[in-house]
């Protein structure tokens, strides 16, 4: 069906505010309505049913990785000093905590480290807020293992998104997960009842499959750049473990500097200049679209409905 996306922004606020702060609801209805405006419904709306069985109390089990209750009306907690910013999410929705960091004050540099952290969304939210400040600003997350190299049996270790921002009018903005397509991705081709591109995921035995289900049922996610983006997820995930424990589902680390301590923005503008845009290839940040409607699965929007009637 075609959704509004302020009938849609409305529904996914009436849910939230029946299990968190207003202020809370608010932020999430944004996000996730947001990113389906910006074509990526992996991060939209359709995690609303997951996100309300987590916060009633629930687990869910993703395939074998078990993902823990979220505390929906926990306070996040922020300590600061000269350069470092640390965040305990105390297992609040993540989309709100990565909101809460990009509104910090940073003068000149920070570096971020979140903890506590439930499902973060997209990283763009924290790095495209702060370029539109001047500043720019690099993001990595951990999330539970997702990604494995083929004949590798099982999960091994998470797609670790990671987002990178620079000023500019749009900001140019990089943000990818290290597997060649998403979880959600995948959960979405299972909405509409289509298959998945051979060469994507991997089933329970480390076998390539196109079936969305495999995935769902123990399967796994094959990285980019094959041992090259496992390597760098491998990375990420030591570096966040640092901080961070095993439980926690996306911590982060970032770091936001002002442009104009490193350079000339017009050194930017000329690299813009040499990359050519292509029917395959555009620019980060070249193809802003807004949209009024959004089109959901009406299995989706329907569930929505019961989920938003549901709840006292």
């Amino acid at each position: 069906m075609i959704a509004n996306k302020e009938d849609l922004y409305s529904l996914v606020f009436s849910i939230f505010q029946k299990i968190t702060f207003d202020e809370y609801a608010k932020i999430l209805a944004e996000e996730l309505v947001n990113a389906n405006l910006a074509g990526h419904e992996d991060h939209g709306v359709q995690l609303v049913p997951y996100y309300v069985k987590l916060a009633k109390g629930e687990k869910v089990n993703l395939g074998g990785t078990i993902i823990p209750p979220i505390n929906p009306k926990a306070r996040i907690d922020i300590q600061r000093n000269d350069f470092l910013i640390k965040i305990d999410g105390k297992m609040t929705f993540g989309q709100v905590i990565l909101r809460k960091a990009s509104e910090e004050k940073v003068e000149n540099f920070k570096i971020f480290l979140g903890r506590n952290v439930s499902h973060i969304g997209r990283l763009s939210s924290f790095t495209e807020n702060f370029a539109k400040k001047g500043f720019i600003s690099l993001l990595v997350a951990r999330t539970p293992p997702l990604i494995s190299l083929e004949g590798m049996k099982g999960r091994i270790l998470g797609n670790n998104p990671i987002s990178i921002s620079f000023p500019g009018d749009p900001p140019i903005t990089i943000d990818m997960a290290l597997s060649k397509t998403s979880f959600g991705k995948v959960v979405s081709s299972l909405y509409r009842g289509e298959k998945i591109e051979e060469g994507m995921i991997l089933n329970a035995e480390g076998k390539g499959t196109s079936k969305p289900e495999d995935l769902i049922n123990g399967g796994s996610l094959l990285p980019i750049g094959g041992y090259k983006g496992f390597n760098l997820a491998l990375a990420i995930e030591i570096l966040t473990s640092l901080f961070s424990e095993d439980v926690d589902i996306n911590p982060f680390f970032g770091i936001v500097i002002r442009e104009d301590l490193i350079g000339n923005e017009k050194k930017i503008e000329k690299i813009k200049e040499r990359i050519p845009t292509t029917p395959f290839y555009h620019f980060p940040g070249s193809r802003k679209v807004e949209k009024e409607n959004i089109d959901l699965p009406d299995s989706l929007w329907d569930q929505l409905i019961k989920i938003n009637d549901s709840i006292s």
